[in-house]
């Protein structure tokens, strides 16, 4: 964002020569630094009256203004990774308090509060500036598992979920199910048992539960 001036004495004419493919006779010339890529060695062919000429390089240095990133969205319980560029010296300030001079930090363990701005201060050549980035830690989705039992041998189960927008059943006797409430059509006693479902939200966040499936004989009347 600087205004970069080169200078040049001792001729009649001139041609310099940079960086991306930079090119003027324009004895002192004044251009934007874009990026950090305009930095880099300039050289100046001159030309005096007599037909005489020779070189000389400066080399321009730009330095970043500060970059501050992370790669969310995240859930609670991930790790969150800030990212930060353009500085020698690198400060981060956020939400809890929170502070750290690396220049790439992970906060582990997110919670819902950590969400927020965080404002990188980077120190460099061109002073002392500041970035923000917004981090958003998304709950967890409040999965929930049920069925319609106990139940007799041969009857069915049914299986309910709720709380996400996908869903993965696992349990015994090798059963899975990607439905939210699926169904077995005739128990068996080896159905017995914890049926777990992950589910998914939105937002890409998981949580897991489970239900007890209970299955009984059954078998009648019985004498006494």
């Amino acid at each position: 964002g600087s205004t970069i001036d080169l200078n040049a004495t001792g001729a009649n004419s001139y041609v310099w020569t940079g960086p991306n493919s930079f090119s003027t006779t324009t004895q002192n010339p004044s251009f934007q630094a874009v990026d950090v890529s305009t930095g880099g060695t300039y050289t100046v062919t001159s030309i005096n009256s007599i037909g005489c000429y020779s070189s000389a390089s400066t080399n321009v240095i730009v330095d970043s203004l500060p970059v501050a990133s992370n790669n969310g969205e995240y859930c609670v319980g991930s790790s969150i990774q800030l990212n930060g560029f353009g500085g020698g010296i690198y400060e981060w300030s956020g939400p809890l308090s929170f502070s750290d001079t690396l220049q790439n930090p992970i906060i582990t363990s997110a919670i819902e509060t950590m969400s927020g701005d965080y404002i990188l201060t980077t120190t460099n050549a061109c002073g002392t500036n500041t970035d923000t980035t917004n981090v958003i830690v998304n709950p967890l989705p409040l999965a929930v598992a049920s069925n319609t039992g106990p139940y007799c041998v041969w009857q069915p189960i049914q299986l309910n979920a709720s709380g996400g927008v996908s869903y993965s059943w696992s349990g015994p006797y090798s059963f899975s199910s990607t439905m939210q409430n699926p169904s077995i059509a005739a128990a068996t006693m080896p159905m017995n048992g914890t049926y777990w479902v992950t589910v998914t939200d939105a937002e890409g966040c998981v949580a897991s539960t489970s239900t007890m499936v209970t299955i009984n004989v059954c078998a009648g009347l019985e004498n006494n």
